[in-house]
């Protein structure tokens, strides 16, 4: 039985879940209150509010999907923490024994954009990229477009988000955290969705957007295709191959930009949203996913 670490308000768990149906156990973060949990060391056992239940006896998969996305509802911090560390114990009881599926929830702290980009400089073209306090070597940049983007897609004092941008080197603050990348002129996003060892290629028409960042104008409507399937080399899938091997994922998405046939690496991001390049279902991306899963 697989393990679901998420929350209620889950879109793609949902999905999942009607996959899988019985074969699938959905532990809500935000909802603990309303399940009963016991875990020592020597076993442990959950139970949801319909009596449904998974132990350390029957869980064969485990699988972390945006648990901590959502608050749990009136509870004070010590609470939060202390629920966030009971799903970290679970998550890593499976991982001890080899049972997890998908990335761990913080894998980006421990390896990082910057890094990440090393490791893809050597199977794709990169962009010049930069993270700078105090506008240091900034001035690499000297004669090429930039951009600012974000390490962490946290939200300001306003509740605003930082994407994708277009700045003047010359009006940059130097008190701020600087994150800073070639502006790469291309008509066409990329982006590759693995899981496991298939790959799922799907490219976007730049020209009819109104900024750079295709997050920012992202629809996420069911029934509108802005992704639509495109071919990769086998040398592109190669490199594809050979970075998550290096980095040891099978899952996960990369996103590029297409450059006179070229994919240019942007970045890869551990966890991303994937639903969203077949919500019609033509490329049962969802079956795919809930069968490697839990086979």
């Amino acid at each position: 039985m697989l393990l679901l670490l998420t929350s209620s308000l889950d879109g793609t768990s949902n999905l999942i879940v009607a996959q899988l149906g019985e074969r699938v156990f959905r532990l809500n973060f935000d909802l603990f209150a309303d399940y009963k949990l016991e875990l020592s060391p020597a076993r442990w056992r959950i139970e949801d509010p319909t009596g449904q239940f998974i132990d350390s006896g029957l869980v064969t998969r485990c699988f972390w999907w945006n648990a901590f996305d959502y608050d749990i509802l009136y509870a004070n911090p010590f609470i939060v923490e202390e629920v966030k560390y009971v799903f970290r114990e679970l998550y890593n009881w499976c991982r001890l024994r080899n049972q997890v599926r998908g990335n761990p929830p913080d894998f980006h702290h421990r390896l990082g954009k910057v890094n990440l980009l090393s490791i893809a400089a050597r199977h794709f073209s990169t962009p010049l990229t930069l993270a700078s306090f105090g506008l240091a070597g900034v001035s690499q940049f000297a004669g090429r477009p930039a951009v600012a983007k974000s390490f962490s897609s946290g939200l300001t004092t306003t509740h605003r988000a930082l994407f994708t941008t277009r700045v003047d080197l010359a009006t940059l603050h130097p008190d701020y955290p600087w994150y800073l990348q070639e502006a790469i002129q291309s008509d066409e996003d990329v982006t590759v969705f693995v899981c496991g060892e298939q790959l799922f290629c799907y490219q976007r028409d730049r020209r009819g957007l109104k900024g750079l960042d295709w997050r920012a104008e992202q629809s996420m409507t069911p029934g509108v295709d802005e992704w639509a399937r495109s071919p990769l080399s086998s040398a592109q899938a190669r490199a594809i191959h050979s970075f998550c091997a290096e980095i040891g994922v099978d899952w996960g998405r990369l996103d590029f930009l297409r450059v006179d046939d070229e994919l240019v690496f942007l970045e890869f991001n551990a966890n991303g949203q994937w639903v969203f390049l077949d919500y019609a279902g033509r490329d049962r991306l969802v079956e795919t996913v809930a069968r490697w899963l839990n086979p």
